[in-house]
C-alpha cells in the first residue's frame, strides 16, 4: 500500500486535492442557495416560535439531547436539500432504505447526515493516525492517505445498505414460494385474496418476519381504501423481487380477464417451486468448480510433495 501510495506523482495529487476542494464548495453553495429558495417566510416564523417554546420551557439540554438535536438537524437540512434539488434521487434512495430495513420518515435523512459525519471522522482519524505514526513521510502521501481514510468513510453507509438489501431480498426469495402456496390453500378454502394476506401474514410471522411484515403493511393499506392491485405493486417495490411484481400482474390480468384466480395461483405457485429447485440445482452444479480451487492451491501440493520428495531423496542419498 506504501509503494502504491509513493508511486502517484504531485501534479496528481494536487489535482485530485483541488477537484475534492472544488466539489465541496459547489456542493456548499448549492445547498444554501436551495435551502433559502425553498424555506418560506411561515416555516421560519413556525420555527422560531417552536424554539422560542422550547428554550422557555426547558432548561439546560443535555449532552445526549443536543447530540440528538444536531444529528436531527443535519438529517433535515440533507432531506430538504435532496427535496428540493432532486426529488427523483431522493425516491430511489428512500427505497433503497425501505428494503434495507429503514422504513422510517427521517432514515433517509440520518443516512446522509451519517455518511457525511462518518467521512469527517474517518477524515480526522487518518490525519491523527498519518502525523503521529507516519512523520516522515512526505506531504502529498499524507494527503493521499487521509482522502482514502474520507473516502472510506463516505462510502461505508452505502455498503453496509447494500448488503442488507442483498440479505433480506434473498430471505424473500427463498419465503415467497412457501406464501404462494399458502395462499393456493387459502383460496381453495373460499378466502379472498384480502383475507388471505392477512391470514399469511400472521402464519409466517416466525418463520419469514420481513415478508410477514411486509404483508401486514399492504394489507392495512388495502384496509385503508387502496386498491389490491396498487397495495401488491407497492408491496413488490418493498420487497424489491421480480416474482412478487409478477404475482401482482397475474392478479390483476386474472380479475381483468375473469378467469380463475385459484388455478393462476397454483400454477403460479408451481412456477416458484420450480424456480426454487432450479436455483438450488445451480448452486449444486456450480459447487465442484469451487471446489477446484481450495483443491489445487492446498491439497495438489501436497500430493504432488508426497509422490516427488521420496524419489528425490533417493537420488540425493545415493
Amino acid at each position: 500500500m506504501i509503494e502504491l501510495i509513493e508511486t502517484i506523482e504531485l501534479p496528481v495529487l494536487a489535482a485530485i486535492f483541488a477537484g475534492l476542494l472544488m466539489f465541496g464548495l459547489i456542493f456548499y453553495f448549492w445547498q444554501s442557495r436551495a435551502q433559502a429558495r425553498a424555506r418560506a417566510e411561515v416555516r421560519k416564523r413556525l420555527d422560531i416560535s417552536s424554539r422560542k417554546d422550547r428554550g422557555a420551557g426547558s432548561g439546560a439540554p443535555s449532552a445526549k439531547r443536543a447530540a440528538g438535536a444536531f444529528a436531527t438537524r443535519i438529517a433535515n437540512r440533507t432531506d430538504k436539500y435532496y427535496s428540493v434539488n432532486d426529488p427523483g434521487q431522493q425516491r430511489k434512495m428512500q427505497m433503497r432504505l425501505i428494503r434495507a430495513g429503514y422504513p422510517q420518515k427521517g432514515a433517509l435523512g440520518y443516512f446522509l447526515a451519517a455518511r457525511l459525519c462518518l467521512g469527517i471522522a474517518l477524515l480526522l482519524a487518518a490525519a491523527g493516525f498519518v502525523f503521529t505514526f507516519l512523520p516522515e513521510k512526505e506531504m502529498t502521501h499524507k494527503a493521499l492517505i487521509i482522502m482514502l481514510g474520507a473516502a472510506g468513510g463516505y462510502f461505508f453507509p452505502n455498503f453496509y445498505i447494500n448488503k442488507r438489501i442483498k440479505e433480506r431480498e434473498a430471505e424473500n426469495r427463498r419465503g415467497f414460494p412457501d406464501v404462494m402456496d399458502l395462499m393456493v390453500v387459502s383460496s381453495e378454502a373460499g378466502l379472498t385474496i384480502e383475507a388471505s394476506i392477512e391470514r399469511i401474514a400472521q402464519e409466517i410471522s416466525r418463520t419469514y418476519p420481513i415478508l410477514s411484515e411486509q404483508l401486514q403493511v399492504a394489507a392495512i393499506e388495502v384496509r385503508a381504501g387502496k386498491s389490491l392491485d396498487e397495495a401488491l405493486r407497492a408491496f413488490g417495490e418493498r420487497v424489491g423481487l421480480e416474482e412478487v411484481q409478477g404475482f401482482a400482474t397475474m392478479i390483476q390480468q386474472s380479475k381483468e380477464l375473469g378467469t380463475s384466480v385459484s388455478d393462476a395461483l397454483r400454477v403460479y405457485s408451481d412456477e416458484m417451486r420450480h424456480r426454487r429447485m432450479m436455483a438450488a440445482e445451480e448452486k449444486a452444479y456450480a459447487l465442484p468448480a469451487k471446489l477446484s480451487v481450495p483443491v489445487t492451491a492446498f491439497i495438489l501440493p501436497i500430493v504432488i510433495g508426497v509422490a516427488v520428495i521420496p524419489t528425490i531423496v533417493r537420488l540425493t542419498t545415493q
